[in-house]
């Protein structure tokens, strides 16, 4: 009889210092307007990371260059947003804005000007019926959502889109009365990509056509609420979200080198070596909603398709993040 033994291997950990870390988005549309701050947690690698910590007590406004100044306030339930709700305060297509952030410490950051630029109407959303793979046994079917848009004749436009939607669920429920079943239905909301950019470099001047912009899974027969917005883009904003999508799209080894740190345009007050994380961005919005009947699709059919691997136990609200009794009212 062999008997063998395994030797303990000694990695050498490898630590990150907590860093600052700004999202958060200016528009044309009416505010509010959020700002979130965060700090990264210590990252070591013998213990993973740790989640990220919210900055308190910062003096945070944003500034439109050669116009007004307003301050945010920090949300008291959910410390990392600080908001901006002043209904006199919009952003304009053509101006440019920065983020002043001071912290409790004393330090301070600014972000580089950001110009808003106009975006274009968004002339279509449609959608198609996708089937899953055979191989893919514990994917459900969805609906393909895709826009066609003008491209503007001059050179220099970056976009990128958003796309959200409320889409049928069911779960088992639960007993109510004499053998009757309560919430065994809801809707729940469904989410895109944030970082889904694109540049005009090879089609200034055309049509963007049929470009994918939303997955919307089918779990169940029923109508789905769809709502895509479309944003226009400075360059710098255009390659950190190119940045930002290719490392999230990054897969990798223990053994493997950290993650670059996304820097976006947020620096120390008087040192622009002093980077923080993220990015403070302006864009012009349009948007559009689309009702997806789902009356092609048939409930036993699904049933038998699926069987119950899409349906949870117990009070559909509560099984499913968000879930909601009521369908939207759009």
């Amino acid at each position: 009889m062999q008997s063998s033994c395994v030797d303990e291997v000694q990695l050498p950990a490898r630590s990150v210092e907590s860093r600052l870390v700004v999202e958060g988005l200016i528009t044309d549309e009416k505010p509010p307007y959020t700002v979130k701050l965060s700090y990264t947690g210590e990252y070591n690698s013998l213990i993973y990371g740790q989640n990220e910590i919210p900055v308190n007590g910062a003096d945070v406004r944003i500034i439109e260059v050669g116009g007004r100044t307003v301050k945010l306030e920090q949300d008291p339930l959910t410390p990392s947003y600080y908001w901006m709700r002043d209904s006199t305060f919009v952003g304009k297509v053509g101006r440019s804005y920065q983020l002043h952030i001071e912290l409790s410490d004393g330090k301070s950051f600014v972000s580089n000007p950001e110009l808003l630029k106009p975006v274009s109407e968004i002339d279509r959303i449609y959608a198609e019926f996708r089937g899953r793979a055979d191989t893919e046994f514990r994917e459900p079917d969805h609906y393909q959502v895709f826009i066609d848009t003008k491209e503007p004749a001059e050179a220099g436009n970056y976009y990128r889109w958003s796309g959200y939607g409320y889409v049928p669920r069911t779960s088992t429920g639960e007993p109510i009365g004499f053998a009757g079943i309560c919430c065994n239905w809801c809707w729940i909301p469904v989410y895109g990509s944030q970082s889904d950019v694109l540049s005009d470099v090879y089609i200034n001047g055309n049509t963007i056509s049929r470009r994918p912009v939303l997955s919307s899974p089918i779990y169940y027969v029923g109508r789905h609420y769809i709502e895509i917005r479309q944003y226009s883009l400075t360059r710098q904003a255009y390659q950190f979200w190119v940045r930002f999508e290719e490392q999230r799209k990054r897969t990798g080894s223990l053994f493997d080198p950290l993650p670059a740190s996304i820097e976006g345009n947020v620096h120390a007050e008087g040192d622009t070596t002093v980077l923080a994380l993220g990015y403070f961005g302006s864009s012009a919005v349009t948007k559009g909603r689309l009702i997806i009947p789902g009356d092609t699709l048939n409930a036993e059919r699904i049933k038998i398709k699926y069987g119950d691997i899409f349906v949870a136990e117990g009070n559909c609200q509560l099984a499913y993040s968000q879930g909601q009794l009521t369908a939207p009212n759009w």
